[in-house]
């Protein structure tokens, strides 16, 4: 359905038969979690388990276990920027996307390596996106997500494939993982792609010394369902990062990330994928006791990458508490501060798609409050209904002259990872 109000069309879109399934897969599997004697997340573990050697008594030298993969993210959001209308494209404050949709399949073979391939499924409602006076709905694109080969030569583990540069807190947290809507404004700018590389790291991820390292190629986007080429043109990313336990459930970590690439160097038919700056450094504390976590993260960008006239570095730090209130619910907040000349870029959804707003700022401060509903809490990540509230206020202009984003953002998602 379309509207016509003045001068600008907009089109109204209806809910899909794939988000009505979706929500109503969650509203079942709440339901059942409530049940004394069902475990739901034991239950869909042992369902995407097509063959598991042990538990159906099939040794075999060759696979010792198939697991299908399978995780998505249906969200919505509700913009209301300071300066309300005026600050709105065509009259629309909401918008609604598949966030994430990815299936694959993850085997362990011959007592000694483990094969992962997950992929990014096309096709599905994207975000509405304002061109031209009109409003309409993108659609996700098929690509390889991650394509990997590991293995554990003690006191190591090697991986080769395309895969994440897991640096900073909140990016090395899976998507499924996150407690939050969306990750820190800085970890969205100052992150790296999922790119081809090789990466070695400690066995133990929680003795009390543990590091990683790895190289990455930078250029790998070309939007291919597979994406199988090499194509950074001798552009790369080199990352490391040490680890020290300060307790029984606390860990600080240091990340470094350093690019070889040239701003405004890409290959043709290729996006840049590697890291927002030239050097990323980050030193994070993560906590826990008992219901009570913490996060605690410093951001540097050195040389920032596309960005406006003037920009060079930028800077930044995440707080961010959580407590468990009950098995099925926890409660967040989020102070985030990033700061740079003409360096600070804020994030797309939705922010800068539904609003007038400029993305570029010179300092932009945000508190988060959200809620989280776990359907299965002894495997609270497998399936959850997410809400929260957000508010950003930027200081400075763009070199237009445009300024940065305030106001709040209100979200929502169903978010499963089987």
């Amino acid at each position: 359905m379309s509207t016509e109000t003045g001068d600008t069309k907009h089109n109204t879109y209806n809910m899909k038969s794939n988000t009505i399934m979706a929500l109503a897969l969650a509203a079942g599997a709440a339901h059942l979690s409530q049940a004394a004697d069902f475990d739901l997340g034991a239950h869909m573990k042992d369902a995407f388990k097509v063959f598991d050697a042990k538990r159906d008594n099939a040794e075999n030298p060759y696979l010792q276990e198939l697991t299908l993969k399978m995780r998505g993210q249906y969200q919505w959001g509700y913009l209301a920027p300071a300066g309300d209308a005026d600050r709105v494209k065509g009259n629309r404050k909401d918008n609604n996307e598949w966030r994430r949709f990815r299936l694959g399949a993850q085997a362990k073979a011959l007592n000694m390596f483990t094969l992962k391939g997950i992929w990014n499924i096309g096709g599905l409602d994207a975000r509405n996106k304002f061109s031209d006076g009109v409003w309409e709905r993108s659609q996700t694109k098929g690509t390889l997500d991650e394509l990997t080969i590991s293995t554990t030569l003690e006191p190591v583990t090697l991986t080769l494939g395309k895969h994440k540069p897991a640096y900073m807190a909140e990016y090395r947290t899976s998507s499924a993982k996150l407690i939050t809507l969306e990750r820190s404004m800085l970890v969205n700018q100052l992150k790296a792609e999922k790119l081809y590389g090789i990466s070695v790291a400690s066995a133990d991820k929680k003795a009390d010394w543990s590091w990683n390292a790895g190289l990455w190629v930078n250029g790998q986007r070309d939007n291919t369902w597979l994406e199988p080429a090499l194509n950074g043109n001798d552009s790369v990313t080199l990352g490391m990062s040490v680890s020290r336990a300060t307790g029984k459930n606390s860990r600080l970590q240091l990340d470094y990330m350093h690019s070889f690439h040239k701003d405004g160097e890409t290959n043709s038919g290729s996006e840049y994928a590697g890291p927002g700056a030239q050097d990323v450094v980050a030193l994070s504390w993560e906590a826990k006791k008992d219901k009570l976590s913490f996060l605690a993260e410093s951001l540097a960008g050195f040389n920032v990458y596309g960005g406006d006239k003037g920009a060079e570095n930028v800077f930044g730090l995440v707080l961010m508490p959580s407590y468990r209130f009950s098995p099925h619910w926890e409660g967040v907040v989020r102070y985030q501060l990033a700061s740079g000349n003409n360096a600070v870029k804020c994030d797309s959804r939705y922010y800068t798609t539904n609003s007038t707003y400029s993305g570029t700022s010179d300092k932009l401060q945000g508190l988060y409050v959200g809620a989280n509903y776990y359907v299965s809490p002894t495997d609270p990540h497998m399936m959850k209904l997410m809400v929260g509230a957000e508010y950003l206020n930027s200081d400075g202009c763009d070199v237009n002259g445009n300024k940065g984003f305030t106001g709040w953002q209100f979200s929502s998602a169903l978010r499963f990872d089987f």
